[in-house]
């Protein structure tokens, strides 16, 4: 695990279950989350619909059946939150779907270099205020990937942003915090230099929300 300060466990086992269920509350958030589920299979689809994936953070597993739906046949499903992981495991596909569940850090992955051709990173990397923490993960999904990684955040150039820009900012806080929406221009120039070029960018609702899915390659 890596600096305590960027590792705290902020799920409980109740607050897991209460993310599970607020993210099925509305037909608002069921849309959304049945609208990343699908441009997360294309983004596997035009990876190569590779055999293996590494979800991290897994969360509650929201995102496996698209996972599944691209023809993944082993999925590693990690989490820092002990919490999240007991949701997951209940959220299992099949027997054998996900293959494992680990505990382990997004900021120190307990994997070895190159063991995954594809790394699925949804809904994390706006809960990181600083620039540092955010290149420390991303250079983590490039250790351990040989080919791929999709990542899904907020990023500006659409309405939700600047409707956001009227709300103060959150506190800044070291590793996983309240979310924030980050500049388009300064998040792929911190892709660019964690090593990953931008194959594919789509945004969930086109100039709408702050929804965005980058699919990046490993330089």
């Amino acid at each position: 695990m890596s600096d305590d300060t960027l590792d705290i466990d902020r799920y409980s086992r109740q607050r897991a279950e209460d993310y599970v269920r607020h993210h099925r509350k509305s037909p608002r958030t069921t849309l959304t989350t049945w609208r990343e589920r699908q441009v997360l299979t294309t983004a596997l689809r035009l990876a190569g619909s590779p055999d293996t994936v590494l979800d991290l953070p897994c969360g509650t597993g929201r995102f496996w059946p698209a996972i599944e739906a691209a023809g993944v046949r082993e999925l590693i499903a990690a989490d820092n939150s002990e919490g999240m992981l007991a949701q997951a495991a209940l959220a299992r596909l099949s027997p054998t779907l996900p293959t494992q569940l680990l505990r382990t850090s997004a900021f120190a992955i307990d994997l070895p270099d190159g063991c995954v051709p594809f790394v699925a990173s949804m809904r994390f990397f706006h809960h990181l205020a600083r620039a540092e923490d955010r290149l420390t993960a991303l250079r983590e999904l490039h250790r351990v990937t040989t080919d791929h990684v999709a990542i899904s955040l907020w990023v500006d150039g659409n309405v939700q942003a600047w409707r956001r820009r009227l709300q103060p900012e959150p506190v800044v806080e070291a590793g996983y915090g309240k979310r924030r929406c980050i500049a388009r221009t300064q998040w792929e120039a911190e892709v660019a230099r964690a090593g990953f070029s931008v194959a594919r960018r789509w945004s969930m609702w086109p100039g709408l929300t702050m929804w965005a899915l980058y699919l990046l390659k490993k330089q």
